[in-house]
């Protein structure tokens, strides 16, 4: 299975940058499409228009219906849960009734769980008991099939980070913590928010964040600083996930 992996592009029509954050997704999907073998999934974690509005979802949408491959997101602090929730394609709702986009996608060798972490209150992350009911009622489904979760906060020390921890409080993490704690099965999490390369674990989980698409605002050191980056990521059973950070051609 290949994830390509795109994260934090920032859509802000209203911004002088923002027409330099369009052609930066412009040309993430277009080298995307340029792939062969073409990504089984494009995992978007978040942050897909800057305090988004119906016009930037719009222009988003009209960028993104130029891909060959099928999009899921995880909801980032930026981004408008009901927005997203109705303009882009989600799995099995695990969350019914409530306000988070939490979703299941069984369709592939590996399943997919997207975690909604939008805290109420700040923009960092949270995760509360809801939320994680979810994800157990959910994991304890099949404990066998090899799973991925991707979320928008990464829940494990970004060192490089002014904001190494980037959840509200420990216990938020703590509780995802004790969700995954000897669920052999999940073997990634995918993140962004960080807006670079990082990576850490959590229970025993290795997790990833993407840089950020928006160059304007990605952190880290690139051969190119121009162009934007993506990552893919290939599952085999042997292996696990192997990961490629991509420049954007």
């Amino acid at each position: 299975m290949i994830i390509a992996q795109i994260s934090d592009t920032h859509i802000d029509l209203e911004n002088p940058i923002g027409i330099a954050r369009i052609e930066n997704l412009e040309r993430c999907v277009a080298d995307i499409n340029g792939l062969d073998p073409l990504p089984d999934i494009l995992i978007h974690t978040g942050d897909l228009a800057h305090n988004g509005t119906l016009g930037k979802y719009a222009e988003a949408e009209r960028v993104l219906a130029a891909l060959r491959c099928p999009i899921h997101i995880a909801v980032g602090n930026r981004d408008d849960r009901a927005v997203v929730g109705s303009k882009f394609p989600a799995g099995r709702n695990i969350v019914p009734n409530t306000p988070f986009v939490q979703y299941a996608l069984e369709a592939y060798p590996v399943r997919l769980i997207a975690l909604d972490t939008l805290s109420e209150t700040t923009n960092m992350g949270d995760f509360c008991e809801v939320r994680a009911d979810s994800l157990r009622r959910t994991l304890a489904e099949d404990a066998t099939k090899p799973t991925a979760i991707f979320m928008h906060h990464p829940p494990f020390e970004v060192t490089q980070s002014k904001y190494p921890w980037q959840y509200d409080s420990p216990e938020a993490i703590a509780l995802l913590g004790r969700v995954l704690d000897g669920r052999n099965n999940v073997v990634r999490a995918f993140c962004g928010h960080a807006h670079r390369d990082a990576a850490g674990t959590v229970a025993g989980v290795p997790m990833s964040t993407v840089p950020s698409v928006a160059v304007d605002l990605r952190l880290g050191d690139f051969p190119d600083a121009a162009a934007p980056v993506y990552q893919i990521h290939k599952f085999d059973t042997r292996r696990g996930f192997v990961t490629e950070t991509r420049v954007a051609q």
